[in-house]
């Protein structure tokens, strides 16, 4: 999905994972990230945030959920995390990560309130009256306030499959009431997910059903006197559509594939925000007149198209195999690509992907490298899946 933007806008990091590979510095089935080109997308996402009044939280599980990672996008602009389960929210909370969001998409378990406040969120995302008790009875406990966000959706919504949940529009007054006269809690923000999406003609991000059931809870809620502080319109955050999601009221934004120029929309449209981010294996053996790639990072909704197949730095970018996809029933042990008609492929080749990921759901190990903008690529970071 991003392998011609990136051999077109970072040839750089294509030839780096090359590299690394090939000298033993990184094993197969390792996804490369661009260190400088991550500082420089949190750094113009942060300006573009601040010229429209919008704070953001960065969201670390596309990229691994490595404390690494999340403090050189805290030091370059944006100090605080989404976790969208427990424990996301751990291991950067254990890491002296402060929490800006947590609950959504996953609700925290009954049992698990108590240590969630400990690490001072700054907002819970809630998504019922039930467990809004429960996070109140863990404030009591802890002697605190908590700011709370409602998730609402309406009824002609986009919900992702596996990520149903919700207060109905419908039912929001009346539970907004409920909740209001809990002690514990306080209701300072409403959320819904995904307010964006690719439009058809792939030229833009535009608004999804969710977005107007956004300004409606807002208005409802506003309407019986409580004061919302906060207004959170996740998904496909980055600096083309900060103006817009500014200019319909949205306060907070969750960027996670923009700090890696890896939204939908970055594969289509050239933004201020490189890419940042490969994938990077190995040939293993033939078989069947097909080359056995090793696995291990493959995600069934990546939009793989291909991969750049060779040893040597330069001629790989010219050297593009299809790539068999595979089906979401199978462990990727291995992926397949056919044999090329035009050059040969020895074992041990390096093969480098751009795709669509989430590598929190993959066995993949993750190289952070510095220097590959300079021309001086620099493994600076191993996170190894063990």
């Amino acid at each position: 999905m991003f392998l011609d933007v990136t051999k077109r806008r970072n040839p750089r990091l294509i030839d780096a994972g090359l590299s690394l590979h090939q000298n033993g510095e990184i094993p197969p089935n390792t996804y490369v990230i661009d260190i400088d080109v991550l500082k420089a997308n949190t750094k113009k996402l942060a300006e573009t945030a601040a010229d429209h009044d919008m704070e953001l939280y960065f969201m670390s599980k596309q990229l691994g959920r490595i404390p690494a990672l999340a403090a050189i996008i805290a030091e370059n602009g944006i100090d605080k995390a989404v976790a969208v389960d427990f424990d996301e929210g751990k291991v950067l909370a254990d890491n002296g990560f402060q929490i800006g969001n947590i609950g959504h998409l996953v609700q925290p378990g009954k049992h698990q309130w108590r240590e969630v406040l400990s690490w001072q969120p700054e907002v819970v995302t809630i998504f019922s009256c039930e467990r809004a008790r429960q996070v109140a009875e863990a404030a009591e406990q802890a002697g605190v306030i908590q700011n709370i966000l409602l998730k609402v959706v309406g009824e002609n919504d986009c919900i992702y499959e596996g990520q149903e949940g919700g207060i109905p529009l419908k039912e929001l007054s009346e539970t907004a009431e409920q909740i209001q006269k809990l002690d514990g809690v306080r209701v300072t923000g409403v959320t819904t997910f995904p307010n964006l999406q690719l439009a058809e003609d792939r030229t833009a991000m535009v608004p999804t059903p969710n977005l107007s059931t956004l300004k409606q809870a807002k208005q409802m809620l506003e309407t019986k006197g409580i004061l919302l502080t906060q207004i959170n319109g996740p998904s496909g955050t980055s600096t083309a559509t900060i103006p817009f999601l500014a200019g319909e009221g949205i306060s907070h934004a969750e960027p996670g594939h923009g700090l890696t120029g890896t939204t939908p929309l970055h594969a289509y449209k050239d933004l201020p925000e490189l890419p940042g981010m490969i994938y990077v294996s190995e040939v293993s053996h033939q078989f069947r007149g097909s080359y056995q790639v090793i696995a291990g990072g493959y995600y069934g909704r990546s939009n793989m198209e291909g991969c750049l197949v060779g040893h040597e730095p330069g001629s790989i970018l010219d050297r593009f195999v299809s790539a068999v996809p595979l089906s979401p029933e199978v462990i990727d042990y291995y992926g397949s690509i056919p044999t090329p008609e035009d050059f040969s492929i020895q074992i041990g080749d390096t093969a480098i992907y751009a795709f669509r990921t989430q590598i929190f759901m993959t066995r993949s190990h993750v190289a952070l490298v510095e220097g590959i903008q300079s021309g001086r690529p620099s493994l600076i970071h191993l996170e190894r899946k063990w």
